[in-house]
């Protein structure tokens, strides 16, 4: 059975239909007119797991077998099906590298602005909760808890290369904006890592 040439089923996805794989495939399918709320239901009897309800890309993300992915690919109202991929935290560099004290010779400081981290969350470290607390808010998308935390490093890592004050080196390491507050959204696991559709739906 040759899917390949199917342009509504990414590459990805193809490879798995030709290749006959028995599991399930994540996937996220969009639909043509946008409404995910309608594929949502459409899916939720072939699917064995429902993930997310993406309306900012008129799509679901789900785990489809084979046979209802052909069903799918070939619905009129079915935009395109894709590969979930998988997607992992990488650290970044130091504020030195992008020099960030050019903004703060200028004065540039970021404040009273609010820079939202999507990551493996923001734990209270020092350098963002003193001298006053600047992480203002907190979601978590994979244990559903409701204090900031970090089981991994790398979202309170970044969150401190942007706006790290540098109370806790007298100053010498500070972000590049160290008056701006954090949003902490979680959505990498303690591995650093998720799908493509976690991200998507932290951001809606």
């Amino acid at each position: 059975m040759k899917r390949s040439s199917n342009l509504r089923v990414c590459p990805i996805v193809s490879a798995k239909l030709t290749s006959r794989s028995r599991e399930d495939i994540p996937v996220i399918v969009s639909v043509k007119d946008n409404d995910s709320e309608k594929l949502s239901n459409m899916v939720f009897n072939m699917s064995s797991e429902v993930r997310h309800t993406l309306p900012l890309v008129g799509g679901v993300a789900c785990s489809l077998n084979l046979d209802a992915i052909n069903r799918l690919s070939r619905h009129p109202n079915i935009e395109y099906i894709c590969f979930d991929s998988k997607v992992f935290a990488l650290l970044d560099i130091a504020s030195s590298t992008v020099s960030a004290s050019i903004p703060h010779d200028l004065g540039f400081t970021g404040k009273d602005i609010t820079v939202a981290v999507i990551d493996t969350g923001v734990a209270p470290h020092a350098d963002l909760v003193k001298p006053r607390n600047r992480i203002i808010g907190f979601k978590d998308f994979v244990n559903n808890k409701t204090s900031p935390y970090d089981d991994n490093g790398h979202g309170t890592h970044v969150a401190g290369i942007i706006a790290a004050s540098g109370s806790s080196s007298n100053g010498k390491y500070r972000g590049v904006a160290p008056n701006a507050n954090i949003l902490a959204v979680k959505a990498l696991d303690a591995t650093g890592g998720g799908n493509t559709s976690d991200i998507v739906s932290a951001i809606q």
